[in-house]
């Protein structure tokens, strides 16, 4: 098991059953029927998976998410078996993908589109596996040689310089959130998600744990969350 989806369980042994769960799990109910009848984000959980109410409280805390970090987070844990199959079937040669393809999760069930149709777990492993890919694309033409690559069909299809200014644009506005986030939160995210390097090398860069990597991102990511992309 990785070191993410290791320390994942064991927060979630505490979440399940405590006194916060529960009181949020009240406020959930009285808003969303589907999340009536159980104690605690644990016994909701374990609910969904032997009820056909399952699609309705997944939906429920979806709806939730963008705006409840445990609606979130109990989301993510009902996810997960999915999301570790994702990594085996799509990625079985990277050995850091679940901590990749969690991290991409989370990010999508932080934003998730309040009206968006169909199955919310099929919607979120669809829009990891396509995101997954694309970092994996982009992991790949990094490792060739520039001159060696056509110049109609480098950045897949778009221009390079289009791409570099992308980039540039998007690490401008980073860069004004460096006071916000911290610096190494702040490196965490430009180093893996505007530069393309994997958790596992902006580790090695850091020399710290691949989790490490992953929380500096986690955190820097919620900080930021609420800032507009302009200004």
């Amino acid at each position: 098991m990785s070191y993410v989806l290791a320390n994942l369980d064991s927060e979630w042994r505490h979440v399940a059953r405590c006194g916060a769960g529960r009181r949020a799990l009240q406020r959930w109910a009285a808003v969303h029927p589907a999340l009536r009848g159980a104690r605690d984000p644990g016994e909701l959980l374990e609910r969904r998976r032997a009820s056909a109410a399952g699609p309705a409280i997944l939906a429920a805390l979806a709806q939730l998410a963008p705006g409840d970090e445990l609606a979130a987070r109990t989301l993510l844990q009902a996810l997960l078996p999915g999301l570790v199959r994702l990594a085996r079937t799509t990625a079985g040669d990277d050995p850091d993908a679940i901590d990749e393809v969690v991290s991409l999760a989370w990010e999508r069930i932080r934003t998730y589109p309040p009206d968006r149709p169909g199955p919310v777990a099929a919607n979120v492993v669809l829009d990891v596996r396509k995101r997954y890919r694309r970092y994996r694309r982009r992991t790949a033409i990094r490792s060739l040689d520039p001159a060696a690559v056509p110049a109609t069909t480098r950045w897949h299809g778009r221009p390079a310089e289009d791409e570099a200014l992308d980039r540039l644009a998007m690490n401008d506005w980073l860069a004004r959130q460096r006071a916000l986030v911290g610096e190494r939160c702040y490196r965490a995210v430009v180093r893996t998600g505007v530069w393309g390097l994997s958790l596992a090398e902006h580790a090695a860069e850091e020399d710290t744990t691949v989790s490490i990597i992953y929380q500096r991102r986690w955190r820097a990511m919620q900080r930021m969350r609420p800032l507009p992309l302009a200004g």
